[in-house]
């Protein structure tokens, strides 16, 4: 009888601490999937889809472009992204020259 009588009291106590500590178990638990997932997705390769098309600057206003839409003068050596960056830029070179 002394023995059930001490193992009631043992539960009764167990049962109180783990209440006590159950809402910080919970989260570490929690944090500890956090970190789980976080090194899951960060240790993921990325996968580059290569570039169709290459970015060029523009000679007049320094706006990058995509190439297929680029403007190309002489050799494609000089890059504009519209007609009126390609103006504005050969009306300055003539005021340099003249």
């Amino acid at each position: 009888m002394k023995y059930l009588i001490i193992a009631a009291v043992v539960s009764v106590v167990s049962i109180l601490i783990y209440a006590r500590l159950r809402p910080y178990l919970q989260l570490i638990r929690k944090v500890v999937t956090a970190l789980n997932v976080s090194t899951e997705v960060t240790t993921a390769p990325r996968e580059r889809s290569p570039s169709k098309n290459k970015l060029v600057r523009c000679d007049s206003c320094g706006t990058w472009v995509p190439s297929d839409r680029a403007i190309r003068v002489g050799s494609g050596r000089a890059n504009y992204c519209s007609s009126e960056c390609l103006v504005k830029h050969s009306d300055s070179r003539e005021k340099l020259a003249g």
